[in-house]
């Protein structure tokens, strides 16, 4: 009975460690991937903000059953791939915003920033992913390790984008 007890105890002792620990982390996680591109950022921004060039780039897209929105350009085009839907909520000159949502998970925001250099043939792509989690502790300590697991996909993502349209831009 004793050892029953003590184990008890530590179970729950473990489990308010653990979220005390948790409380301490942010809420909000940011992953951000860059790449510099040998084009024209408007030969960039038209491979992002047309969804259906994503299958020209976006990693795993070959593996994904998936279908469009009726609008397929710019604010309000989406593009669900199996469980994952993307929507653009804004396509700016300098910026494109989307929604990734998979079910009912808590929605990831993606942003696409075009930075111009001093030369109008090469720019820099800067991907951010932002995600907010709620106070409990398996999400707080699962967002840590979200660096790890999007973080390559992002990259091989913005090299399949870098080899396309820099290829296209040589034609």
């Amino acid at each position: 009975m004793r050892f029953i007890k003590f184990g008890l105890i530590s179970i729950v002792l473990f489990a308010l460690l653990l979220t005390a620990f948790s409380l301490l982390l942010p809420s909000q996680t940011n992953i951000s991937r860059a790449i510099d591109i040998n084009a024209p950022a408007d030969s960039v921004y038209a491979y992002i903000n047309n969804i259906t060039k994503w299958q020209n780039w976006y990693a795993n897209y070959d593996s994904s059953n998936t279908s469009y929105s009726l609008t397929t350009v710019g604010k309000g085009s989406s593009l669900t791939m199996d469980k994952t839907t993307i929507t653009i909520q804004e396509a700016l000159p300098g910026k494109i915003k989307a929604v990734w949502q998979t079910g009912s998970n808590n929605p990831i925001m993606g942003e696409f920033n075009f930075i111009r250099k001093d030369s109008s043939s090469s720019m820099t792509l800067q991907w951010n992913f932002i995600q907010k989690v709620k106070w409990y502790p398996w999400q707080k300590l699962a967002s840590i390790l979200s660096n790890k697991t999007i973080g390559p996909f992002m990259e091989k993502s913005l090299e399949n984008l870098k080899k396309k349209v820099e290829s296209q831009e040589e034609l």
